[in-house]
């Protein structure tokens, strides 16, 4: 498998800033889905705390990589800044270092 990483965000929104954090999320998302090194992104609802958005990334680079080559895009920088007033509380980010995949036969 070639350098990937994978990460978890836990978005715990603000009730009243659901649709609108949901709007700027999946803007970003369209945005960053036309990276060449952008595998893919999952987003999930949490059952128990529906206002908390879960997304599942994976991208084809190290942590690193990422960090200092995405996080800065011009079309995150509106989306970022705009986080404390979507967010009930401070998002959190786990990295991953995938092992492997299965799949169905």
């Amino acid at each position: 498998m070639s350098e990937q990483v994978s990460f978890i965000v836990r978005l715990p929104t603000r009730p009243e800033q659901r649709h609108a954090m949901r709007s700027a999320l999946y803007g970003v998302l369209e945005a960053m889905a036309q990276e060449p090194d952008f595998i893919n992104t999952f987003v999930h609802e949490d059952l128990d705390a529906p206002d908390t958005l879960v997304l599942y990334e994976t991208w084809a680079c190290s942590k690193e990589q990422f960090i200092a080559q995405h996080l800065s895009k011009p079309y995150r920088q509106q989306y970022e800044a705009s986080l404390d007033q979507f967010l009930s509380q401070p998002r959190s980010i786990e990295f991953l270092k995938p092992l492997s995949t299965i799949t169905p036969n």
